[in-house]
């Protein structure tokens, strides 16, 4: 804490004053019997410095000795500590006055000068008779009082002091006090009592911090769908149980060693605190802030309030999850022991679903039942766990997209352009091959090759774009939000891995290299990617190249109605590739839906709705791949973009497991 103090002028004393006066019941003393005020004021200055400093030791050394019997270091620096962590002092800073010169009444105290000598007593007269009433003399030389009864008017100082605080917890506080400063044996004390602090304490007072804290703020969704609560007996439970679970998240009560960190933000023992998903993530809207009472509780009880904080209660937040959506993924990849779902709008970006298997109850965590009753078991870090945000995969051939937006945008490849597809290509020593050794017959354009998945087709033409540009591949795919968080808000998110030239260089992989752009032009080599990250990139290639930052969060609300958080759609990058080009690039992905070979046309058949997707079978060096596909529908004005992912799926591929629940899912989006 910082102290500014003001010149002291030592005042001088005035010798005489007018005899027409009104007489001062405590006259001011002309002479000062040992050392004179600017004593006075350099203990002053020395005590608000020490004040300042919080050291409260040295504050102790200034007061009078006849006063630390009544109050000992330990209470006097229990009381200022106390003060200073209720209010959360941050600075304090003293600015003294001029000092005064006071009389102070003649008091009895420890006799600190020496005593005079014993006045000689008249011998009685033992013939004469006791007078009951009269006061018995005092015996010669003993004293009637241990103390000495100094002559008055004792002279004082009186110091204006204004003391500045700076507080997190109250803001800027402003305290006139007055301190009073009177002859000790050793020169100048300071007259000290509770009342310094705050005059409400009087002379045995204490302070109390009061908290009010409002009631958690719900999570809600379109149609008034309440997602979580707290009832009037204080629990937080979860009425649509399941569903969105891990985008929900779950409340528990803080341990000692969360109030390591969290006491400082008003958390005490007994309080709840989001431990995932949006219970976590938007803490501070749903929890409100709470207010604050400095109160002054004097010896006889009285209560005065010193300072106070309005409490805001939790905010009500708004979510976009749409539960026809979210029920669809979440029902879609039940069989399977993981997987998950992102589902987005494409012409904002609001995050209809993020599904993850297993699913999670958050009641499990809160009730340990359902609402009806029925026992859950508390869950794991496995049913918690948001693979829709969190997990980070290989995206294998879903990748080969952004292969072909690379080589349409630099110029490599047009829509025209033909390629072969034969089963296998050879780099140097090492030979590349597609799925079962498939191949197309002679020279086939981009859409076919992409329809059939042809491997043998992307990688050499990730070398001419290599050859062309060494960056041209990476940059856009930055452009397209991966290797980076998508900045959903209020969610956890894992942000994948781009491996460019630094992030290779960076974990010791050397650089950039055209190995590392053949392995990446089918979503293999270190490439990671999340569904949320696929899902959002496939929408900004259907919408025409508009990459949306993710909405989970619209608003969040206060009781009174007032708005504490409007989040609006948010545009994250215009991406470089040309309308045209993106056009061109959803034609190769609803080729994957039609054409007779194309890996996701059985998954289709039948739907009604154009679609334009890619499976992707991403290799992870056992014979369970993780199997992929995203898509977006309408093809040519998408309305939905999804992606789903099945991490180790036996034997799987990404148009005959993953593409199905894809379908399931845009289903229940059309059918709503």
């Amino acid at each position: 804490m910082r102290l500014r103090l003001l010149p002291v002028v030592v005042l001088a004393v005035l010798a005489a004053c007018s005899t027409d006066a009104t007489p001062d019941p405590t006259p001011v003393p002309t002479t000062f019997p040992r050392t004179g005020p600017d004593a006075a004021a350099a203990l002053a200055t020395s005590y608000l410095e020490a004040w300042a400093a919080a050291d409260y030791a040295s504050m102790y050394e200034a007061l009078d000795p006849a006063l630390r019997e009544a109050y000992p270091l330990e209470r006097f620096s229990d009381l200022h500590a106390s003060f200073a962590d209720m209010a959360r002092v941050e600075t304090l800073s003293a600015t003294p006055g001029e000092p005064a010169v006071i009389g102070l009444p003649a008091e009895a105290r420890p006799s600190e000068f020496p005593a005079p000598e014993p006045t000689p007593l008249p011998t009685p007269d033992a013939s004469a008779t006791p007078d009951p009433s009269a006061t018995p003399l005092p015996t010669p030389g003993v004293p009637t009082d241990p103390t000495q009864l100094l002559d008055g008017p004792v002279p004082g100082l009186s110091v204006q002091v204004a003391v500045a605080v700076a507080s997190e917890r109250f803001g800027n506080m402003e305290l006139a006090r007055e301190l009073t400063l009177v002859q000790g044996s050793d020169g100048w004390v300071l007259r000290w009592s509770p009342e310094l602090l705050f005059p409400e304490l009087g002379e045995a007072g204490t302070l109390r911090l009061d908290r009010d804290l409002g009631r958690r703020g719900r999570i809600i969704g379109a149609g008034e769908v309440v997602w979580a609560e707290t009832r009037d007996d204080g629990l937080r439970v979860y009425p649509q149980e399941a569903l969105g679970g891990q985008v929900i998240g779950y409340v528990s009560e803080v341990t000692a060693e969360d109030l390591e960190s969290l006491a400082s933000a008003g958390y005490r023992s007994g309080d709840v605190v989001g431990r995932s998903g949006l219970e976590s993530g938007a803490e501070a809207l749903l929890r409100g802030t709470p207010g604050w009472s400095l109160v002054a509780v004097a010896a006889d009880g009285t209560e005065s309030v010193l300072e106070q904080t309005e409490m805001v209660p939790g905010a009500d937040i708004a979510i976009t999850l749409r539960p026809p959506v979210q029920l669809a993924a979440q029902q879609a990849l039940a069989p399977y022991a993981q997987g998950a779902t992102a589902a987005v709008d494409p012409r904002t970006g609001d995050v209809w679903a993020l599904a993850s298997a297993p699913a999670f109850n958050p009641n499990a965590m809160t009730l340990g039942t359902t609402l009806a009753g029925d026992v859950l078991t508390p869950a794991g870090s496995a049913q918690v766990f948001n693979k829709a945000v969190l997990g980070a995969y290989p995206a294998g051939s879903s990748f080969k997209p952004f292969t072909l937006a690379a080589a349409l945008h630099i110029g490599v490849v047009t829509p025209a352009s033909t390629r072969a597809c034969p089963s296998t290509w050879q780099y140097g020593s090492i030979t590349f091959r597609n799925y079962l050794d498939h191949s197309l017959p002679g020279q086939v354009g981009l859409a076919e090759a992409m329809a059939f998945s042809c491997n043998t087709t992307y990688m050499p033409l990730s070398l001419e774009v290599f050859e062309t540009s060494e960056t041209a591949l990476t940059d856009l795919l930055f452009e397209f939000g991966f290797g980076a968080a998508t900045g959903i808000g209020y969610l956890v998110e894992e942000t994948g891995i781009v491996p460019d030239d630094a992030w290779l260089a960076t974990n010791g992989r050397g650089g950039y290299t055209a190995f590392e752009q053949i392995q990446l032009s089918i979503g293999q080599g270190a490439f990671l990617g999340t569904p949320l990250q696929l899902a959002n990139a496939y929408a900004a290639i259907g919408n025409g190249g508009t990459l949306w930052q993710p909405r989970i969060v619209t608003t969040a609300t206060l009781p009174d109605g007032t708005t504490v958080a409007d989040v609006d759609p948010t545009v994250a990058a215009d991406i470089t590739v040309s309308p045209e080009n993106l056009a061109y690039v959803t034609d190769t992905l609803q080729a994957v839906t039609t054409l007779s070979y194309g890996t996701g046309t059985a998954a289709f058949a039948g739907f009604g709705i154009p679609v334009a997707g890619k499976s992707g079978t991403a290799e992870t060096g056992t014979p369970d791949p993780h199997a992929w596909f995203p898509a977006y529908a309408p093809a040519d004005d998408p309305t939905i973009s999804v992606a789903t992912v099945l991490p180790n799926i036996a034997l799987g591929t990404g148009g005959t497991d993953a593409a199905p629940l894809v379908r399931a899912v845009m289903a229940a989006h059309f059918a709503n």
